[in-house]
């Protein structure tokens, strides 16, 4: 809860560490770019890599007559910064973008004020969040970086905070730069053993704290599958949120696909773009919108997170799908009439399904039951769903006309269920894993009389171990059938008797 002065000094610092990252983003995009690209076009270089032939240390990367710089082309203005020396060897080398870049950081330090304002850790924490996205780009295969529109974090360095004046629901936080800010507590904060790195955020209006700590309780680990005493399956959708194998259903909130909400959001982006471009109610118009927005997020979490608490409770093993949401929410594919026009795809309401599979926030769910999981010590494992609402779970038979919307009615054997509990129990049975039946036996009092059940015909008289005689067969003086109780739990069928 900081007061009116920090805001309006971190907002700057927001502004000025967004033109930051943008300005080092594009130095070295233009200098890859540019490097070595056209061997006949003239390229002039600050300065180029060499080597010293008596010595024969090496000045940059290589031979100016094979590369004249290095990969990355950022070169500063002062040549001084852009070598660095080896502290085992004492050899100087031609240093990194980052480090380049870093060291001119500091020196537009003390060179513009809006830079000086800013915190050293932050303004290097700033260059080595854009390292972390050109190493995602490289070697994990993410998008290459873009420029950011809107910057709402930053990050302080580990051992720079300080929490202090902590009560039951409050705190008071150290933030260099900043000063003393008050904050409430999401956490039990007297555990902390140690602060290493904190990112301060805005979402809408509000800020932020998230804190990577050291505690002294520790994760246990994952039980083997082997080991389990229980599995519960879970097929998301849209109509049921999760359906899990038990019979139970999680209910969907649609917290921004209600009506309600969707025309409340709209309104108020039409409203918001009626207004003069650069205005104060402009920006108070937008400011709304994201309150809106950040309410709806809200929400959406939070159910998530009791929805995951109440999956991760049901068993020891929890089986899902492996979905590839991605490829889920891409647009139609557009076809061609052939006289330079289109047919129809269904884009619209291939639209409104991707607007509602995001809303549900399956991939988000997925993420916080793994997480639930990890820490209760029970493994999560994700099955192929190919199938999975199609196919039978007692005859295994695969036929499309097996489900009618929520009901599921097997052509060859006649299995009815919900169709979304049946899918749920058929991702249970991918596992493989086999339990014992739970026979739960009614037996009469120890005082009660038993009488066995006649085996014979009215009218005939024959032997109760007639069957014995005959087969080797001992036959039961009663029906053990009426004392093998069932699962006692309610199902909603659906099928010939619904």
């Amino acid at each position: 809860m900081p007061n009116k002065t920090q805001v309006e000094l971190m907002s700057d610092w927001l502004i000025t560490l967004r033109k930051h990252r943008n300005y080092a983003l594009r130095e070295r995009e233009t200098g890859y770019n540019t490097n070595n690209r056209d061997a006949e076009s003239s390229i002039s270089y600050a300065w180029g890599s060499f080597c010293d032939i008596k010595t024969r240390v090496e000045y940059g990367s290589c031979c100016p007559l094979t590369c004249p710089i290095l990969k990355h082309g950022v070169v500063p203005p002062q040549l001084e910064l852009a070598v660095k020396t080896s502290k085992k060897t004492g050899t100087e080398r031609w240093d990194s973008a980052s480090g380049i870049q870093m060291k001119v950081t500091t020196t537009l330090r003390h060179e513009r004020q809006n830079f000086a304002r800013i915190n050293s850790d932050v303004l290097q924490r700033n260059i080595a969040r854009l390292d972390d996205a050109f190493t995602n780009f490289w070697k994990h295969g993410r998008g290459f970086p873009r420029p950011d529109r809107v910057l709402d974090s930053f990050e302080y360095k580990p051992g720079q905070i300080k929490i202090f004046d902590v009560t039951e629901n409050y705190a008071t936080v150290y933030l260099p730069g900043i000063g003393n800010v008050r904050m409430h507590n999401s956490r039990d904060l007297t555990q902390i053993q140690d602060i290493r790195t904190v990112t301060v955020s805005r979402k809408a209006s509000f800020w932020y704290v998230s804190m990577l700590v050291e505690i002294p309780e520790t994760i246990p680990n994952v039980k083997p599958i082997e080991e389990s005493l229980s599995v519960v399956g879970i097929d998301v959708g849209i109509n049921k949120l999760v359906a899990i194998s038990d019979g139970s259903f999680v209910e969907n909130i649609h917290p921004a696909t209600n009506p309600r909400t969707v025309r409340r959001l709209a309104m108020r982006q039409r409203a918001a773009s009626r207004k003069q471009k650069g205005s104060q109610n402009k920006r108070k118009a937008y400011d709304r919108i994201g309150k809106l927005q950040h309410k709806i997020a809200k929400a959406r979490e939070g159910y998530l997170w009791q929805a995951a608490s109440l999956i991760v409770k049901t068993a020891d093993t929890i089986a899902r799908e492996d979905l590839n949401i991605c490829n889920m929410v891409k647009r139609a594919k557009l076809s061609r009439d052939g006289n330079g026009g289109y047919l129809k795809n269904g884009a619209t309401a291939k639209t409104r399904l991707n607007k509602q599979i995001l809303d549900a926030g399956w991939g988000t769910l997925f993420q916080m039951i793994a997480w639930i999981a990890t820490k209760a010590g029970k493994p999560v494992i994700a099955v192929n769903p190919k199938y999975s609402s199609q196919e039978c779970p007692k005859c295994h038979y695969i036929d499309k006309f097996n489900r009618d919307g929520e009901k599921f009615l097997c052509v060859e054997c006649g299995y009815t269920e919900h169709a979304d509990t049946k899918a749920s129990i058929t991702i249970v049975k991918r596992i493989g894993l086999i339990f014992p039946k739970k026979v739960k036996k009614i037996l009469p009092a120890d005082c009660g009389k038993v009488t066995p059940r006649k085996l014979s015909a009215p009218g005939c008289v024959e032997s109760r171990n007639h069957a014995y005689e005959m087969s080797n067969t001992q036959l039961a003086l009663f029906d053990v059938s009426e004392y093998n109780s069932s699962d006692s739990r309610i199902f909603r069928r659906y099928g010939r008797n619904s």
